[in-house]
């Protein structure tokens, strides 16, 4: 895959290069070619503007025209509208701006004051022309050209006629008016060849069309505000480039190209646009051939290597897949290696087979050592089981004699301090030896126990252990609820409040010792901590206190406990999953802390804990 990769690769980039260079040189080309259309037309409208311009001044030289009242001035003008099909009427108005002469019926003056071409030709003395719109009569679009008469200067009376001439004209008392069709642009659109998939557009800039060469948008009609703001955009474009100009050359997938006339108060503007698809049409159909091309033969070699490759791969690796799998699962029995050739996959399938028999024989050595061990642990917890129950009966016999003795040598032991000491001593130390063994025999079975998986309140747990010790003050945070056996949870809470009971009570005689029992979330377990108040324990001793028997001294040096109660603790909070450890981080007594597996009811909340992730439970403790 990989070489038809390299091969068909820079194939696919010097084509799609290619594409997109005469893409680009296409698009170039038409903005140019809409760039001369609009400019065309735009210098074709203003060619008319300016020649109707110059027909009025020549026709203000006429004497039946030269002023509002002169002799034959409606004949005038008769004739020169039957001479000229591009204009709507002429007329003239005079200095009250009515219209007194017309080409065009007029039976009575027209008001014309609120014309702005009039109002701006007696204003400037210069040519007034009206914004594009609509005409009254004809209902098409029209530009009205308004000349300024002027009247003869007081002061040039009796003046030879060449000196007047050269003089500047007297006061504005009247106009020459006519109406510019723009029927004949309309002619010239519908005429001219446009290229496949154009349209002209001529519109005034407040989007009324003039001409199109589009019957979707007929003279009159109203562009959108969204197509009026998009040619807007690009003339300011165009007047001043951006680098964001090309974008606006487009509408959506087509080119745009506008143009502005001049010449008028509001201005006009020449839009030409043509469909992408139209334009670029030859280059995208030999791009869909050329792709097309490309991916059938990516098809066929991809085929063609997918055929190999799984003939001489992937069903080989999907049968050493197998026989993984088969290994992972403890079966030895499979062979990896049925090719026996020199292929790279043979050989770690000979590989795989030298190691299935390798692990065949290590796991067959595990499990008789496993087996072993079972045994052997199953016989050590039966004899100290054994021993534990059959010393005892020693032990109940040395007690028992030594109280006999004591009461018969009554007399004797009453006066010798000395021999009532010894006998107190063998007294104690058969009754801690008694309970030692006692609690060996408990240690030796705990494993061999069966243990219920059940929802074990803490709170509660830590509750009963504490009615123990009605002397300590004990205080009890909100605990979980976690899943374990609860027997063994309550042997564990016992064993860790009589250890903070026992070692706060040497801590300050004549006050009760102080044990505090709270909880902190730790991801997916909790981390119940019992601290004292007592001296605590030294660093050297603080995992040897969990060794079976190790026990430290008290104050009368006497040992504390039978030195099973901890070690004892440990095992059942590792027989839940957890570990027990004494922490360093409290600076006076001894903070023992173990972790048990978090197990949150139906509910979402622990019952009587109210404990969240990431919170001690110290705050709002209770008093036992």
């Amino acid at each position: 895959m990989l070489l038809v990769a390299a091969v068909l690769a820079p194939l696919a980039a010097f084509q799609a290069l290619h594409m997109s260079e005469q893409r680009a040189i296409l698009e170039s080309h038409e903005h140019v070619s809409l760039d001369g259309i609009a400019r065309h037309i735009g210098d074709r409208l203003e060619l008319e503007l300016t020649t109707a311009a110059r027909l009025l001044e020549s026709l203000s030289t006429l004497p039946q025209l030269s002023t509002p009242y002169a002799e034959g001035c409606t004949s005038a003008l008769v004739g020169i509208h039957a001479g000229q099909p591009h204009y709507t009427n002429f007329s003239v108005v005079d200095a009250t701006r009515h219209v007194v002469c017309s080409s065009g019926p007029l039976p009575e003056p027209v008001d014309v004051s609120g014309s702005a071409n009039i109002q701006a030709a007696f204003a400037t003395g210069g040519l007034g022309l009206s914004d594009f719109k609509m005409g009254l009569l004809t209902g098409k679009p029209v530009i009205v050209l308004s000349h300024p008469l002027f009247g003869p200067r007081k002061d040039a009376a009796g003046l030879d006629p060449a000196v007047e001439a050269v003089l500047t004209p007297g006061p504005v008392i009247g106009t020459l008016n006519t109406g510019l069709s723009l029927d004949w642009l309309q002619h010239v659109l519908e005429r001219r060849p446009l290229p496949e998939g154009a349209r002209v557009t001529v519109m005034a800039r407040d989007g009324l069309v003039l001409a199109s060469s589009d019957p979707e948008r007929p003279p009159g009609f109203r562009v959108s505000l969204a197509d009026l703001r998009l040619a807007n955009t690009a003339l300011a474009l165009k007047t001043h480039p951006s680098p964001d100009h090309e974008a606006a050359g487009h509408r959506g997938e087509d080119f745009l190209s506008v143009h502005r006339v001049g010449g008028l108060p509001s201005g006009a503007m020449v839009t030409v646009e043509r469909s992408a698809a139209a334009a670029l049409g030859s280059v995208d159909r030999l791009a869909q051939w050329w792709l097309l091309a490309f991916a059938v033969l990516a098809a066929a070699s991809l085929g063609t290597v997918y055929l190999i490759v799984n003939h001489l791969v992937l069903k080989r690796l999907d049968h050493l897949s197998d026989i993984a799998r088969g290994y992972a699962r403890g079966n030895y029995d499979g062979q990896a290696d049925v090719w026996g050739d020199n292929s790279g996959l043979s050989a770690l399938g000979r590989d795989l087979d030298g190691m299935a028999a390798d692990l065949g024989t290590r796991e067959r050595s595990l499990r008789n050592a496993l087996e072993d061990m079972t045994r052997a642990r199953a016989e050590t917890a039966r004899f100290a089981y054994i021993a534990a129950h059959d010393l005892q009966e020693p032990l109940r016999a040395i007690g028992g004699f030594t109280r006999l003795l004591e009461k018969r040598l009554g007399p004797i032991v009453a006066e010798d301090e000395t021999a009532q000491g010894y006998m107190g001593r063998i007294v104690a130390a058969a009754e801690r030896m008694r309970i030692m063994f006692k609690e060996l025999m408990d240690y030796a079975v705990m494993d061999s126990g069966e243990r219920r998986r059940e929802s074990v309140d803490m709170e509660t747990i830590a509750r009963r252990a504490a009615r123990h010790h009605p002397d300590a003050d004990i205080r009890i945070g909100r605990l979980p609820v976690v899943a374990g056996d609860r027997r063994q949870l309550q042997r564990l809470m016992d064993q860790l409040m009589e250890n903070a009971a026992t070692h706060g009570r040497e801590a300050d005689d004549g006050k009760p010792p102080m044990i505090a029992v709270s909880a902190l979330r730790r991801g997916a377990a909790w981390e119940i901590s019992v601290r004292d108040d007592g001296p605590g324990i030294p660093p050297r001793d603080r995992e040897s206190v969990f060794h079976l028997f190790k026990t430290l001294k008290g104050r009368d040096n006497s040992p504390a406990g039978s030195g099973v109660g901890l070690p004892m603790a440990r095992r059942i909070a590792e027989l839940h999953g957890g570990r027990m450890w004494i922490s360093a981080d409290t600076e006076r007594g001894c903070d023992v802390r173990f972790t048990l597996c978090a197990r949150p009811p139906a509910d979402g909340s622990a019952p009587g804990s109210g404990a969240e992730a990431g919170s001690t439970s110290q705050d709002g403790v209770a008093a036992a």
